[in-house]
C-alpha cells in the first residue's frame, strides 16, 4: 500500500537520502556530454557536505544516493573560506545545517541553469523549484535504491543494458583501481566484509534486480522522460 511520505525532509547529519530533481515542463537538463560533466563539477563545488554512494544523470532528471556528512574540522575550514551570507550564518549558529544545504542546492541549480541557458539561448527556470529527498531507514531500501539508480536508464528505455549508460556511478564500481569521489568501500561493505566477496554479491544483486511496486514511494517519479 502506498504511504504518504515527506519528500522535503530536513537534511540531517549521518542520514542517507535518495535525492532527485527534474527539469521544468518538457525541458531537458542535459543535451550534450559536456552538460553531464559540468553538472557533476558543480555538484562537487557546492556539495562537498554529501558523501555520494551512487548517482545517475538522465536527460531530464537525476538521482543521487548520499549521506549528509557531519560538520567536522575539514568542512568547518571549507566553510570559513566561503564568502556567502549563508555560510557565515551557519558558522555563527544563526542558520541550520539543513537550510544551508538547501541553499547550496539552489546555488548548484542556478549556476548550472545559467550556463545551460547561455548554451541553449533560452530564458527562465530550468529545474523544478524544490528538489525531493527521502531518508533511507532500512538496509532493504538502501540496497534497492542503489540498484534502482543504476538501472534507471534501462527502465526509461535509454539503453538495453543498465551497464551501458555512461552518465552514472556504475562505471566507478567496475574500475575500482581508479580514484573516485564515491565512497565505494562503504557501499561494498553493505554486501560483505570481505572485499572480493562483497564485489561478487554487489554484481549479483544488480544482475537480479527487479522493480518492486512496494518501493514506488521511495523512487517517486511523476514525469515522462523525453
Amino acid at each position: 500500500m502506498s504511504r504518504r511520505l515527506d519528500y522535503w525532509e530536513d537534511l540531517v547529519p549521518e542520514k542517507i537520502y535518495h535525492i532527485y530533481n527534474r527539469a521544468v515542463g518538457k525541458e531537458n537538463l542535459f543535451r550534450k556530454p559536456d552538460n553531464y560533466r559540468y553538472f557533476l563539477d558543480k555538484w562537487k563545488q557546492h556539495l562537498p557536505y554529501l558523501e555520494v554512494y551512487a548517482y545517475r544523470l538522465m536527460p531530464n532528471h537525476f538521482h543521487f544516493l548520499a549521506r549528509v556528512k557531519p560538520l567536522d574540522d575539514d568542512l568547518i575550514t571549507h566553510l570559513k573560506k566561503q564568502t556567502t551570507v549563508k555560510s557565515q550564518l551557519l558558522l555563527h549558529g544563526e542558520l541550520s545545517y539543513s537550510k544551508y544545504l538547501e541553499d547550496q542546492f539552489k546555488r548548484l541549480f542556478s549556476g548550472y541553469a545559467l550556463a545551460f541557458n547561455r548554451q541553449e539561448d533560452r530564458p527562465g527556470a530550468l529545474f523544478q523549484k524544490r528538489f525531493k529527498r527521502i531518508s533511507v531507514k532500512s538496509e532493504m531500501k538502501l540496497l534497492y535504491l542503489l540498484a534502482y539508480i543504476h538501472h534507471n536508464a534501462l527502465h526509461h528505455g535509454f539503453c538495453t543494458a543498465y551497464e551501458d549508460w555512461p552518465y552514472s556511478s556504475w562505471s566507478a564500481y567496475q574500475r575500482l583501481e581508479k580514484r573516485s569521489l564515491l565512497n565505494r568501500e562503504e557501499v561494498l561493505s553493505w554486501f560483505h566484509a570481505d572485499p572480493v566477496r562483497a564485489r561478487a554479491l554487489f554484481l549479483e544483486y544488480h544482475r537480479e534486480f527487479r522493480l518492486d511496486r512496494e518501493m514506488e514511494d521511495y523512487v517517486y517519479e511523476t514525469f515522462e522522460v523525453s
